[in-house]
């Protein structure tokens, strides 16, 4: 009987101690309207916020395309979360970033292909995304918000170069190191010494960014995320839940179908919400630069505080699931159109 008591005194406790557990607290930066696999993160982090996973605070675009923000403001109005402040890049990234595709991005064709409801009345009015981080992050406490960052390093370089303001007397380094845990982010290629094109696309930015940033970064890298494949299945079988739902939608604009999407960015709201644990391992510590060339190289260094993610077959299978089974969810509250 002691026996007993004592097991489910122990149950219990575990299960109190879950319940308590605070909602990991995300801002995301994301491109939104390069790759759909971006899509499938800002699925995830619906389908985590749904679930008292984590609290979503914001969402920063690094594109300054106004299909980006349209594609997420009819995003969080579908999935129920319309309040989720978005932010966007009011300055172009460096002279590398290639606008020339005559074909318009995903973002841009299928908010025009569709009448999504929409949460946001004014688009000029929406904050520049380092402001936005600003504002947001000076309401938290010290070291409670991870930034989950899949897109371009704009946003962050100008945080980094902003001085006090109506929020916070901290220039944004100062704050940055204050409110922020980590970074999470996708980004590099650490093992086939080539240049990738979250890196590429706003250079300057990225070798500011990854040498300066005051708190841990984690990265996933482009080798992890193709190497987890998003099953073409899961585009045909989900998302009814809403006519011509924008995720099937960019898919099929994306690229002719069927074709399996790697998880780059999905990894990274993944190892964000639920840590990395079960899914990955971690590098030593070491520092991470860019050449001129936009090629990342990582040196181990047990001073430093930057790492990046490893996996195995097992891992990549635990990922690909753990994905597929959140994105085929339904919303709790999603958008009712009466």
């Amino acid at each position: 009987m002691k026996k007993l008591i004592l097991t489910l005194a122990v149950a219990f406790t575990t299960i109190f101690a879950v319940q308590a557990a605070k909602p990991v607290k995300i801002i995301f930066d994301t491109d939104m309207g390069n790759d759909v696999d971006d899509v499938v993160a800002l699925d995830m982090l619906y389908k985590y916020v749904d679930e008292g996973t984590i609290d979503l605070l914001g969402i920063l675009s690094s594109k300054r395309e106004a299909g980006s923000i349209k594609f997420i403001d009819a995003m969080n109005t579908i999935y129920g979360h319309p309040n989720i402040p978005i932010g966007i890049a009011k300055t172009y990234p460096s002279e590398n970033y290639v606008c020339t595709d005559k074909k318009l991005n995903y973002a841009d064709y299928t908010v025009a292909q569709h009448n999504y409801p929409h949460t946001i009345k004014d688009w000029d009015a929406v904050e520049d995304g380092y402001k936005l981080l600003r504002r947001l992050l000076s309401k938290e406490e010290d070291g409670s918000v991870t930034l989950v960052m899949v897109g371009f390093s704009t946003n962050l370089v100008r945080m980094l170069d902003s001085k006090a303001d109506e929020y916070s007397e901290l220039d944004g380094k100062s704050l940055l190191a204050k409110k922020l845990d980590k970074v999470v982010i996708m980004a590099g290629n650490f093992r086939e010494k080539r240049k990738e094109y979250n890196v590429w696309n706003d250079h300057y930015a990225a070798v500011r960014f990854y040498a300066e940033c005051p708190v841990p970064m984690l990265f996933t890298d482009v080798v992890l995320g193709k190497s987890v494949l998003y099953p073409y299945q899961t585009v045909y079988e989900g998302f009814k839940y809403f006519e011509n739902h924008p995720l099937p939608v960019s898919f099929h604009y994306y690229a002719k179908m069927p074709y399996n999407r790697p998880l780059w960015d999905p990894t990274a709201v993944l190892f964000a919400a639920e840590g990395h644990k079960g899914y990955a391992s971690l590098s030593k510590k070491g520092y991470v630069t860019v050449d001129q060339k936009s090629i990342t190289d990582f040196t181990v260094d047990k001073h430093s505080n930057r790492q990046y993610y490893e996996v195995n077959d097992a891992q990549r299978a635990a990922i690909v699931r753990r994905v597929v089974e959140l994105t085929m969810r339904s919303p709790k509250n999603p958008y009712n159109k009466k």
